[in-house]
């Protein structure tokens, strides 16, 4: 089959374009015949080598974790699925990727896709709608009414917990660039803060719950100082200690996402109902997956950065 994948570690120019063998699937999988898969910063994280030391991987490593086609095999053990059944996955990012024609994956990962979706559309949504799923349902517990501030609300996983949030009925505050404001707007924000302008700090209090999907600037610790007793702060990059969060009587929370079939499900359901939609930033044929790479690096992307996999007709 056809195949994106790196043989050893390093910048955007270590991803070969050729061929691996299909995946032989276990009892307990099923085969994907992948028709579309996204770039998340976390593809190319992991192939400049961030788990590298942890041998988590074995080389050579299909990249990608989001997975959108239809059920080419099925495992002796499965028996809620049909052989061409339009399915996506986030895949389990200990094993081989998504940007290939083929992948094997655990069957109670994988769920129908969304039915208003097409497989690019689908492709998009797995890991991060999963990621803000979980950081607004399960890692904390936003409810009707609440007040929640959204760092980095342009970006992939931001995009989503701002309507899933709305979808909550949460009333939501989004920071991100100016540039990204109209963006940020037709998300259903109701307020919007310019990071560069202004310090969040000085903008909103007493908030319920704070998810921050961004990296560095102290704003994690920062964020302590917005979010009221029991509230909730979850983040999704850096780490503070327990201890200084529970001087705040704060309930932090470093989420590490899970493949969950359940959570795509109640995903898709909020998808089909029209309460969160699917914003695509780019398309890429898998032969230009360096430049997929290259612009999700260049963090300008506004929505989800996919790739179409072919396959001869």
């Amino acid at each position: 089959m056809q195949a994106a994948y790196i043989e050893q570690y390093g910048k955007e120019d270590n991803l070969t374009l050729g061929r691996q063998p299909i995946p032989e699937i276990l009892d307990n999988q099923v085969l994907i015949k992948v028709h579309a898969s996204a770039v998340n910063p976390v593809d190319w994280m992991v192939r400049n080598g961030v788990f590298k030391e942890h041998n988590v991987h074995t080389l050579p490593l299909i990249l990608g974790w989001d997975a959108a086609g239809e059920i080419a095999q099925i495992g002796s053990a499965v028996t809620h699925f049909a052989l061409g059944q339009a399915v996506y996955a986030y895949t389990s990012i200990v094993k081989q990727g998504a940007y290939a024609q083929y992948i094997a994956v655990d069957a109670d990962l994988v769920a129908s896709k969304p039915r208003t979706l097409n497989f690019e559309q689908s492709a998009a949504v797995p890991l991060a709608a999963t990621t803000a799923w979980q950081a607004l349902t399960k890692a904390g517990e936003l409810n009707a009414g609440d007040k929640i501030l959204i760092h980095n609300a342009s970006g992939g996983v931001g995009m989503f917990a701002v309507q899933i949030a709305k979808a909550l009925g949460a009333y939501v505050i989004g920071t991100a660039s100016k540039a990204s404001e109209p963006f940020v707007q037709s998300l259903g924000v109701d307020e919007f803060i310019d990071y560069q302008q202004h310090d969040f700090t000085e903008k909103v209090s007493e908030l319920d719950f704070v998810l921050v999907a961004v990296g560095g600037d102290n704003i994690v610790e920062r964020s302590l100082n917005v979010v009221k007793k029991e509230g909730y702060l979850i983040s999704l990059l850096d780490k503070i200690s327990d201890s200084l969060a529970k001087s705040h009587q704060v309930n932090y929370h470093r989420l590490w996402v899970t493949p969950d079939r359940d959570d795509l499900n109640a995903i898709a359901k909020l998808i089909d109902s029209g309460d969160v939609k699917v914003i695509i930033d780019s398309s890429y044929p898998l032969s230009d997956i360096k430049l997929a790479h290259q612009r999700s690096q260049s963090k300008r992307a506004k929505g989800k950065i996919v790739v179409r996999i072919p396959h001869d007709k």
